[in-house]
């Protein structure tokens, strides 16, 4: 971590609601192996209620990784993750009430072959096992969502009909249409046009106001900036920087430094600390 930037203090930017920006997802010493190697080491940062947390870093730096620890989807090594009152790591599974709670957009849509897209929604309100009425409000913000982003057409589709940013709002889609409270989110718009850039971004605006962490890994720096209250920024598998822009800046001694003046320089001024 550089000096003079410590997520423990830093505190996000103005919101247009008063949230006491609470922790709702922290991890520490987390490290995650990938492939039989620890691909993450050693991380350490929150995500907080009301925030939107942009992870920035270069291909290959662990961001990826880092995120399907989260989700469980690769070991942890080492570390905790700690959600709301639960805690689990290293030899602890993930509580089904943490699961019940996170959201995922992943990079590259994540689908059935045999499945038609219809069939994908479908087979997810199944999962949930909600109640009438849970499954009346459910199935209405569904319909809302596949209107937002034009899906109707392709709802009998199988995968391999549809383009990539068809199968990239099917991932949004399923992600938005339940609550949550903590999204996880990779390089959301690769393959999306730029009507469903906007909407996206209007629908990451709305949970966070509505109190959600967001976790946004991308490589769209401009978007960042305008999006995010806090970003953290990892090379070599290590989150090295977690702050505000206003507090990277300081740190850079720029107040008018982008977000990518502050990540090129804070990884050089990395390397020569050693």
């Amino acid at each position: 971590m550089i000096p003079g930037i410590s997520s423990a203090r830093i505190e996000g930017g103005n919101l247009r609601r008063d949230f006491t920006m609470s922790e709702i997802l922290s991890v520490a010493d987390f490290s995650v192996a990938r492939g039989g190697a620890t691909i993450v080491r050693k991380a350490r940062f929150d995500i907080r209620a009301g925030e939107i947390l942009g992870l920035i870093g270069p291909n290959g730096a662990g961001k990826s990784t880092l995120i399907g620890g989260l989700l469980g989807y690769y070991p942890i090594r080492s570390g905790t993750v700690t959600f709301r009152e639960w805690t689990f790591g290293a030899g602890r599974d993930m509580p089904f009430e943490v699961k019940q709670r996170l959201a995922y957009i992943p990079e590259q849509p994540m689908t059935y072959a045999d499945l038609t897209l219809a069939e994908h929604l479908e087979w997810k309100m199944r999962l949930w096992e909600l109640s009438s009425a849970q499954d009346e409000v459910v199935r209405d913000r569904l319909a809302t969502l596949i209107q937002r982003f034009q899906l109707e057409p392709h709802l009998a589709k199988f995968p391999h009909q549809c383009s990539k940013g068809t199968l990239q709002k099917l991932m949004v889609v399923s992600a938005f249409m339940f609550p949550f409270d903590v999204l996880l989110v990779d390089e959301p718009f690769i393959g999306l046009d730029v009507i469903a850039i906007r909407q996206l971004r209007e629908l990451f605006e709305s949970a966070r106001q509505g109190g959600a962490a967001i976790l946004i890994s991308t490589h769209v720096l401009d978007s960042a900036e305008r999006m995010c209250q806090r970003f953290g920024f990892m090379v070599d598998g290590e989150v090295f920087a977690v702050g505000s822009l206003a507090e990277l800046r300081a740190v850079h001694g720029d107040d008018g430094a982008t977000l990518e003046d502050l990540f090129i320089a804070l990884v050089q001024k990395r390397e020569v600390a050693g």
